[in-house]
């Protein structure tokens, strides 16, 4: 794997568009494909929505008392920090997985004039929330 997102795989989606020997078989390709990185993307979204909380959590008040504000530093950065550190790339891998998925339509359009009278709906993505 390449980065936060696993290109190789975004590269296998590619060959099996290219591989398609049939509109059926583009379509089905097709439908597979977006249903596959949607759920993926929609799944990844949730844990960033469910994660706004603790991440504001991350900066402790200023106008507390001292002993206050040391316990909520100490808890910010003994627990909290561990804790959502490995979900921070989220919003990078959703970048990087829109992007690669971007260049899909013109390829299975080029595809799809391969075959005659072929039609490939291309589903939209979930909307990704911008930082």
């Amino acid at each position: 794997m390449a980065g936060p997102v696993n290109l190789d795989y975004f590269e296998g989606l590619k060959r099996s568009i290219e591989g398609c020997s049939s509109c059926e078989q583009l379509q089905e390709v097709t439908a597979e494909t977006f249903a596959s990185v949607s759920e993926l993307m929609t799944s990844m979204t949730a844990q960033l929505a469910a994660l706004q909380p603790l991440l504001a959590l991350l900066e402790p008040p200023t106008a507390n008392p001292a002993q206050i504000v040391t316990w909520i530093t100490d808890f910010i950065s003994l627990y909290l920090t561990p804790q959502v550190r490995p979900v921070l790339t989220i919003p990078v891998q959703l970048a990087a997985i829109t992007a690669q998925m971007a260049e899909l339509p013109a390829l299975i359009e080029a595809k799809m004039a391969q075959f005659p009278s072929c039609s490939v709906p291309i589903p939209p993505l979930p909307s990704v929330p911008t930082p």
